[in-house]
């Protein structure tokens, strides 16, 4: 008889551990993965990549590239840009942070780099060196899903911004400096518009959430 409550004893000291575990590891949810791109770029020429790592606390970072190179040489015609893009964002609402946080309110801080090249036939405007243009800023959005991989994220930011640059007339193959300038701007420095495909994880539950105005 005490064999059989040792052996129960020790059963259920397993079970409870086995439990333990099983709840720790169900705590423990991979980050999710993003890709994301922003369409309204697309209207200015410009295509753009971007990847966003988020954890089950509703904390996200995100990383974007924009760049372009389009130009027509006889007419010394450019229009060149490339950008980095960082952020690191918050979730909002308990539901979407006690699962994963891929829709809803959101907010963050965010920095910018670029380096540009503009000449459309005249004067052109050039910043060389990519930290000559660069700024920082806060944003808020919110993220609607939309099929089981796919958000649509909507965000704006107000900020600064500084940008360095030179005015140049293009001769033969040179360019003839004109003038070196200074640009700062305080407002408006950020719109995205961006389609969201997740990579490891699902948006049905969200969007059953969605449906039912349950998000919080």
């Amino acid at each position: 008889m005490k064999r059989l409550l040792y052996i129960t004893a020790a059963m259920l000291c397993a079970m409870t551990m086995q439990a333990q575990r099983t709840y720790y590891k169900a705590e423990q949810k991979p980050a999710t993965v993003q890709l994301r791109t922003n369409m309204l770029y697309y209207l200015a020429l410009s295509p753009n990549i971007g990847i966003e790592i988020q954890t089950g606390s509703g904390i996200a970072w995100q990383f974007d590239y924009i760049g372009a190179w389009w130009n027509k040489a006889k007419d010394h015609r450019y229009f060149s840009n490339y950008a980095f893009q960082t952020e690191l964002r918050y979730y909002l609402g308990k539901n979407m942070r006690q699962q994963r946080p891929y829709t809803g309110h959101h907010f963050g801080v965010y920095g910018q780099l670029a380096t540009f090249d503009y000449e459309f036939g005249g004067t052109g405007y050039q910043c060389p060196n990519l930290d000559g243009s660069w700024g920082v800023g806060f944003s808020y959005g919110y993220t609607i899903p939309l099929a089981q991989h796919l958000s649509l994220d909507l965000t704006g930011g107000i900020g600064y911004f500084q940008s360095k640059y030179y005015e140049y007339i293009p001769y033969e193959d040179m360019y003839l400096s004109m003038n070196y300038k200074k640009l700062t701007w305080t407002g408006p420095t950020r719109l995205e518009a961006s389609l969201v495909w997740t990579i490891n994880g699902k948006n049905k539950k969200y969007i059953k959430a969605y449906e039912n105005k349950d998000f919080f």
